[in-house]
């Protein structure tokens, strides 16, 4: 089991899977606050996809959801 991270460049039921910046889309950065701090999937590996162009993005997103862990 594990997770598969992404933000939404469209809304929720819109048929579209267009990936967004954690926090920066529709689910917004509340929606991953609530999902990190979740017992249930917290031992989960989480996986990122989302579009950035060098590590240094990625590195960024796992540093907020620690941030908000």
């Amino acid at each position: 089991k594990a997770l598969h991270l992404n933000d939404s460049k469209n809304p929720c039921a819109s048929h579209k899977d267009r990936h967004e910046k954690l926090g920066e889309g529709y689910l917004g950065l509340s929606f991953f606050k609530h999902l990190v701090r979740n017992k249930r999937v917290a031992e989960l590996p989480m996986i990122l996809e989302t579009p950035h162009t060098s590590l240094d993005g990625y590195a960024a997103e796992i540093a907020l959801l620690r941030g908000v862990a």
